[in-house]
């Protein structure tokens, strides 16, 4: 497996356990509060909600997310530009299909499910883009700069 598709699996694993944990912890601690249960049913339901991100993330939404970024910046725009462009649409896509993918499973298509659809969005939309902003997006690439940095050259 040659470098870059190493650190584009890398990178593209650890953002979804990130997220996962930022809003699945939110999203619970929302919902039943904070205590002992609350962090059992966070763990309960980890692996299935990451595998569904993972799965969400590789199959939907970094394909076209890269087709968008193409659109919104050229080779010549700052790197944060670039950054700050490709952040907000993946986090508008992920919010938008996970929510619904949580909405389906928690709610079903019953019982005002476009009211709990919005309403859930509205909540973590804020959220999930202050989490990818400020907290998973820097260490993630942090964890990304160390692991896979050349080594200089000492003379």
């Amino acid at each position: 497996m040659n470098r870059i598709l190493k650190e584009e699996l890398v990178f593209s694993t650890m953002m979804p356990i990130g997220m996962v944990t930022v809003m699945l912890s939110y999203n619970m601690i929302l919902i039943f509060g904070f205590h002992s249960n609350t962090l059992l049913m966070i763990l309960k339901q980890f692996i299935p909600i990451f595998l569904i991100a993972f799965a969400v993330e590789q199959l939907v939404v970094s394909h076209n997310v890269k087709k968008l970024h193409k659109i919104f910046v050229s080779p010549s725009d700052p790197k944060f530009k670039h950054i700050l462009i490709m952040v907000l649409l993946m986090v508008t896509s992920m919010c938008l299909l996970m929510t619904l993918i949580t909405t389906l499973i928690n709610i079903g298509t019953e019982n005002h499910f476009l009211k709990h659809y919005i309403s859930s969005v509205i909540k973590n939309y804020p959220v999930a883009l202050l989490a990818q902003l400020i907290v998973v997006g820097p260490i993630v690439r942090s964890i990304q700069v160390k692991l896979f940095s050349k080594p200089k050259l000492v003379s």
